[in-house]
Parts: structure tokens; C-alpha cells; sequence
């Protein structure tokens, strides 16, 4: 038997067929037509779907589906996360016209929002009892939850120590504050093994202060900035401020004068004071000339057998339009009397593209090697 709704749905589309019928026979107009169809396509689909819910009607022999239907079912409580998604939204749209890193926090809050939205949405239709809701939450969201809060908790302790650490005025002061702070996680510990007694919540409280003055300090040193850290020179330092001399400079204090057996070799070159020659792997006697391929790194030693300091240099020449763009030379440190130190190089164009060529020459002499390159 059809319901009220039916019938209502169904006698008017069959209303609406008859006068499409009707006026494309009787006027012929193509505009009337189309919508009496159109009329009559729409108010059948209507019926078919009255016919399927029954008006929504429940029957007097189904006592049991006004419990089950949507409308006794308790509702979701309110939550933070729609709030969160709002928060994750702006925050993507603030790193759209600023900084990547505002995009990337906004959409992973976005992503952990909208996660846990549908997570507590579920739970909470999930039967009557509010508190079983909470359990079955608990054993879905947790495997999920307390690794990701484990992880992002260790990381907020690790950069508020580094950024304590790098805003204190020197070393010193650093080596005291952490002797402090580990005297004081000592002394907690200890505290809380002679005393059985401590509840949860006193030992929650107190890890959540200690928390909370972490952050705080951490925040405070972040803002203040980080001590001035005093550059420390290099060998690439020298050579772009073209100080590859005789002089000793601050790259070459306690530098080494050893080199590992095991540094892949390509040759080895030899100064004694007033020439420098070249011994290649794999090749007996001494040369004038090197030859190494292009595009590839070379290891070459550099022994000093002199009586006094040396440095070993070489002018690269690299082309200017290369991505990313070469060092214009490369030197060793100071070598001692005896001493050895390696070179990694690597060029980029033939020797036949450079005016001068390419030699290894030694500040303070006029020894000199060239170098070819294929």
C-alpha cells in the first residue's frame, strides 16, 4: 500500500507526463515541452524515493526502531578540533603569502585536526554509554596519539635546551646551567625514590611546571638570540680571500700533517724546496706534468720535503655561468718539514678553455707543475 506522500508524488508525475504529452501534441512548443518533462522526471524521482522511506514512517509491529532511529541517537559533544581546523586553515593561508614553514605547520595541524575530529565524531555515536564511547577512542586514538605527543614533546625539550644553550654568553656559563639542571633532576629523582608515597597528581604537577619553565626559558633564549659565535677560518676561507701565501693564518693552526693510507689516491706531488714533481699511482719515476680527467674529484697528496713551511696551490679558472658555482682556487694548510696534506680537486673545463692553463705552484718558490686536462 502506498503512503499518503506516495500517492501525492506519484499523481502528480503522472499529472505532468499527460501534460507534456498534451501541449507537445496540442501547441507544439519546444520550451513548454522540455519543462513538463523536466517537471515530471523530478517529481518521479521524489516519488521513488517516498515510496522507499514510506514517508518515514515507522510501523505500530516495530516498537524497537524508534530506539534505533538517527533522532535517539545522542548526539556528538562539542569539541576543540573544529576550532583547531580553523587554526590549521588561517596558518596555511598566512604561509601561502610568507614562509614555507607557516604552509607546512598549518597543514599538518589541518591534517591532525581533521584526524581527530573524525576519530571522536565516530567514538561518540558509537553506542549509548558515553563512557564505553571513551574507551573505544582510547584504544583507537592511542596507538596513534602517544608516539606522534612522545615525539613532538622530546622535540620541543631538545630545542629549548639547544636554544638555552646557545643563548648563554659563553661556554663556560653553559657547562654551569646544565650542572645545575642536572643537579636538580637528580636531587627530584632522588626525592621521589625516598618517598613512596608521592601521588600522581603531585608528580604530574610537578613535571608539568618543570615542563612549562622549560619552554618558557627556552622561548625567552630563543627571542634574546643566539651568543656571538666566533668564525673559525678554513682552507676554503684562505683561498677565497686569496691569503694562500707564506704567511701563517688561523686555518693553519694544529692542522694535520698525516694523511689516512686509505684516501684513494690519484697522485702524490713532492716539493724540496725548489722543485715540485709528480708521482702517479700506478706509474714509476717522478714527473713535470700531471694529467687528470675532467669532472671527477682527485685526491692528491702534497709532501713537503723542504726545510721550512710550504703550502700547495692551484688556480681553478671555473667557469663563470657553472651551477653551483666553483671555488676560484684551492690550497692546502701550512705543511711542516716532513709533513703531508691532501687536496681534493675537480675541474670543470679542459686546459685548452683556460689561458694560462692549470699548474700546482708553491707560495714562496717558483716551483710549479702543470697540470693537463683533457
Amino acid at each position: 500500500m502506498f503512503t499518503t506522500g506516495s500517492k501525492l508524488l506519484i499523481g502528480s508525475a503522472f499529472l505532468a507526463t499527460v501534460l507534456a504529452v498534451v501541449y507537445g501534441v496540442a501547441q507544439g512548443g519546444a520550451l513548454g515541452t522540455i519543462a513538463m518533462i523536466s517537471a515530471a522526471a523530478a517529481l518521479s524521482l521524489l516519488a521513488g524515493l517516498n515510496v522507499f522511506v514510506r514517508d518515514a514512517n515507522v510501523s505500530a509491529m516495530e516498537p524497537q526502531a524508534f530506539e534505533a532511529s538517527a533522532a535517539a541517537q545522542a548526539t556528538a559533544r562539542s569539541g576543540i578540533w573544529p576550532l583547531v581546523i580553523a587554526l590549521g586553515a588561517t596558518t596555511v593561508t598566512l604561509g601561502l603569502v610568507t614562509t614555507r614553514a607557516f604552509f607546512v605547520v598549518g597543514l599538518l595541524v589541518l591534517i591532525v585536526g581533521a584526524i581527530e575530529w573524525l576519530i571522536q565524531g565516530w567514538s561518540e555515536r558509537a553506542s549509548a554509554d558515553r563512557a564505553f564511547n571513551a574507551d573505544v577512542r582510547d584504544v583507537m586514538a592511542d596507538p596513534l596519539e602517544l608516539p606522534v605527543i612522545a615525539a613532538v614533546g622530546a622535540a620541543v625539550v631538545v630545542y629549548a635546551f639547544s636554544r638555552v644553550m646557545l643563548g648563554l654568553p659563553s661556554k663556560s656559563a653553559t657547562v654551569v646551567a646544565f650542572a645545575v639542571v642536572a643537579a636538580l633532576v637528580l636531587a627530584g629523582g632522588t626525592l621521589i625514590g625516598l618517598r613512596r608515597g608521592v601521588s600522581k597528581v603531585a608528580m604530574t604537577g610537578a613535571f608539568s611546571v618543570a615542563g612549562v619553565a622549560l619552554i618558557a626559558v627556552g622561548a625567552f633564549a630563543g627571542l634574546n638570540g643566539e651568543r656571538e659565535i666566533e668564525e673559525h677560518h678554513s682552507t676554503a676561507y684562505i683561498a677565497e680571500e686569496d691569503e694562500c701565501g707564506t704567511e701563517e693564518t688561523e686555518a693553519d693552526e694544529k692542522a694535520s700533517q698525516t694523511v689516512a693510507a686509505k684516501s684513494n689516491l690519484t697522485a702524490e706531488l713532492v716539493f724540496d724546496g725548489t722543485t715540485l714533481v709528480a708521482e702517479a699511482v700506478g706509474y714509476e719515476g717522478q714527473f713535470d706534468t700531471l694529467t687528470l680527467p675532467r669532472s671527477n674529484p682527485h685526491n692528491v697528496l702534497f709532501r713537503n720535503e723542504s726545510d721550512h713551511h710550504a703550502r700547495l696551490v692551484i688556480e681553478l679558472h671555473p667557469d663563470e655561468d657553472a651551477e653551483p658555482a666553483a671555488p676560484e682556487r684551492i690550497c692546502t694548510a701550512l705543511v711542516d718539514e716532513g709533513g703531508v696534506q691532501l687536496l681534493t680537486i675537480e675541474f670543470d673545463r679542459p686546459s685548452i678553455a683556460v689561458q694560462s692553463g692549470y699548474q700546482f705552484t708553491v707560495p714562496g718558490s717558483d716551483a710549479s707543475l702543470e697540470v693537463v686536462v683533457p
